[in-house]
């Protein structure tokens, strides 16, 4: 999903958004500079449509941008230059459409350094999920609002996975939703379902009906 669309409804709807600045081509080093202008370092660098953190890098320092913006332009036509959001990252699954929502619990990745890159994605060698995430029940209460609030406000269906951050003075900050989520038993949205009391069985036969009255 196209993740500057995503912000600007996401912001429409109430819920914040980071600090972003949007590449429609390779721009000059000077256009760059303007671009950027008032963003605080560090910065992530995002194609706008790629999954999986191909493509994405942290800029600690000016002189390193350039190049973090051509490795994004190889994977997209569109480029996002995001202000790094302090604090952890934290998801919720959510399914069904419009007012019929279910969803999951919530968990949280805690990072030993760095961010949460393809590898870590895929091997979690040094990142940990916690599932319930570590905060008050009021806390993921309204996480879980902010993941139906986004869900919403792009018209998903089916299901999707809200990525989110938490912020340390308790922000809630949307980052991107997953519309194709990893559906393994061990993989995080049928983790969070399954900490909401939906089993992994059910929720395909679930998936499944809601598929055949879609058609």
């Amino acid at each position: 999903m196209d993740k500057d669309a995503a912000h600007r409804l996401a912001r429409a709807a109430g819920v914040e958004v980071p600090p972003c600045a949007v590449l429609h081509a390779p721009p000059r080093p000077e256009v760059l500079a303007a671009c950027t202008h008032g963003l605080r370092y560090p910065l992530f660098v995002k194609p706008a449509c790629a999954g999986s953190s191909f493509g994405v890098t942290r800029v600690e320092t000016p002189d390193a941008l350039p190049a973090a913006v051509a490795e994004a332009f190889r994977h997209d036509g569109k480029v996002l230059v995001e202000q790094a959001v302090p604090g952890f990252e934290v998801g919720c699954a959510v399914l069904g459409a419009g007012e019929a929502l279910t969803v999951g619990e919530v968990d949280e990745i805690e990072l030993a350094h760095g961010f949460f890159d393809y590898t870590e994605k895929y091997t979690l060698e040094t990142a940990r999920i916690h599932m319930p995430a570590r905060l008050s029940l009021a806390e993921r209460d309204r996480v879980r609002e902010a993941a139906k609030t986004v869900y919403r406000a792009l018209c998903c269906t089916g299901f999707a996975r809200v990525d989110l951050f938490y912020t340390p003075d308790g922000r809630i900050v949307f980052n991107e939703v997953n519309t194709i989520p990893g559906f393994t038993e061990h993989s995080r949205f049928p983790g969070m379902m399954r900490g909401a009391g939906v089993e992994f069985g059910p929720l395909v036969e679930r998936l499944l009906e809601q598929a055949v009255a879609d058609v």
